[in-house]
């Protein structure tokens, strides 16, 4: 009798480990599917352009614990896509996109430009907060080439632009004057040390000794998904062959 009662336990608990067991599979599978699908929704957002508008408010770089929005950012996405978009419209005029979408010079157009205006905006954030520092004003002078430049800045627009700025046109008149400022402290200090004005531009050698001092993070979740070449300006997509326009 005493062995039949052993009997059964032993079977009870055999029972129990193996739903145990079972459960545990489960869970382990449950676990491994939803680590797949958040790695698959990661993947298809990063590549998702976004709508640039809808995302003003967002950080796209933190500079020396100063966090600058695709808002702050607007100014230097609307300049590169306007110095982007001349040499699109003289490659081809008919259809700017061609261009936005080929490889020169080791790179590719539209990321280039998105790093290029990300590159930008850091090199003003940093020299602005250094004049500041300086105690460094606009003259009236400074104030008078600021309304011209301001003026022709409007004026080189594509209507197109006008049309679709991501942000109001005081967000823009805004940076550009903060540009201004920048500006007159980089020239300030290029004379200070000697050096030319161009070496403390955002690709000069002497800018890089400045920016090496502070903590750039660059927030690429967010950035890499702008879609340059698309936010002040509405290319249509272009679906002609490579072998049609010589692009291999």
């Amino acid at each position: 009798m005493k062995v039949a009662k052993k009997g059964r336990k032993i079977r009870r608990r055999g029972k129990y480990r193996s739903l145990r067991w079972s459960v545990i599979k489960i869970l382990m599978i449950l676990g491994f599917l939803a680590i797949l699908l958040s790695g698959i929704y990661i993947g298809v957002s990063t590549r998702r352009p976004l709508v640039y508008e809808k995302h003003l408010g967002d950080v796209a770089v933190t500079v020396d614990g100063e966090d600058l929005t695709l808002e702050d950012m607007a100014y230097y996405v609307v300049y590169e896509e306007m110095n982007v978009e001349d040499q699109a419209r003289i490659y081809d005029p008919q259809r700017p996109m061609r261009y936005w979408n080929t490889h020169a010079n080791g790179v590719f157009v539209a990321p280039e430009a998105r790093r290029i205006a990300m590159e930008m905006a850091i090199h003003d954030r940093i020299l602005l907060r250094m004049a500041q520092a300086d105690g460094v004003v606009l003259s009236t002078e400074d104030r008078e080439n600021l309304q011209r430049r301001t003026t022709d800045f409007w004026e080189d627009l594509y209507d197109e632009q006008r049309e679709n700025l991501p942000v109001s046109y005081a967000r823009i008149d805004k940076a550009i004057a903060q540009l201004a400022l920048v500006q007159k402290y980089q020239l300030k200090l290029a004379k200070e040390k000697g050096r030319t004005y161009a070496g403390y531009n955002w690709d000069g050698a002497f800018y890089e000794e400045i920016r090496e001092k502070h903590k750039v993070k660059i927030h690429k979740f967010l950035w890499n998904r702008v879609n340059m070449g698309n936010v002040s300006l509405r290319h249509k997509a272009d679906y002609t062959p490579a072998r049609e326009w010589g692009g291999g």
